[in-house]
């Protein structure tokens, strides 16, 4: 990941920039309040999603034809592949199934973020054990532990974060050369605001 994915300039009164500089924000507090539990992750995956929701797009419905927005798990997914670094959409399971998105669709959002549970969701695309979370150095690391955790990926918080900024950073990026996605996000933005203060 190089220094300009990390460090973009934007005018702070322009509206995507308050944005990105609320979310920069926001990421700051997870970094320096993180006390090595569960509730860093449960904060990130909820920040992972409203991300992935600001992207979310029509599309042709491919068995009634008509037109419907993306189901949670389509725009969550993309917003892995086209946004995170490229090892996320390329990690490999022991199993060989290269579905990483779809399992931190399936097991941070539906299952820690919804359900605070790391178990898969009970239509069986989560695969329980396929997602550990820790708070030590280095990220996307296979293992094999225990049973149901025999053939899984170790996210930590801090590169995770990192990795999410990253993505923050590469969407307003495109925002700015795009004025369809950059309308989109700020619709939805102003539909659905970012928690901001608790007295607001």
């Amino acid at each position: 990941m190089s220094n300009n994915d990390m460090n973009i300039q934007i005018p702070e009164n322009d509206e995507l920039g308050k944005f990105y500089n609320y979310m920069r924000e926001r990421f700051g507090e997870l970094r320096e309040g993180s006390r090595g539990t569960a509730w860093d992750f449960i904060g990130l995956s909820a920040s992972i999603e409203y991300l992935a929701s600001l992207t979310k797009i029509r599309v042709r419905d491919t068995e009634s034809r008509k037109m419907r927005e993306q189901y949670g798990h389509e725009y969550f997914t993309k917003f892995v592949e086209n946004y995170f670094p490229e090892s996320y959409s390329s990690f490999t399971y022991k199993n060989g199934q290269q579905d990483l998105p779809e399992q931190m669709y399936r097991i941070l959002r539906c299952g820690l973020a919804h359900a605070f549970s790391l178990y898969g969701d009970a239509k069986g695309r989560g695969r329980t054990g396929s997602i550990v979370i820790g708070h030590e150095t280095g990220n996307l690391i296979p293992e094999s532990l225990k049973p149901p955790r025999d053939d899984t990926v170790v996210l930590n918080f801090l590169p995770l974060l990192t990795d999410v900024e990253y993505a923050l950073n590469r969407l307003i990026k495109n925002a700015r050369n795009d004025l369809v996605l950059r309308e989109r996000l700020l619709k939805r933005i102003r539909e659905q605001p970012p928690l901001a203060s608790i007295t607001e």
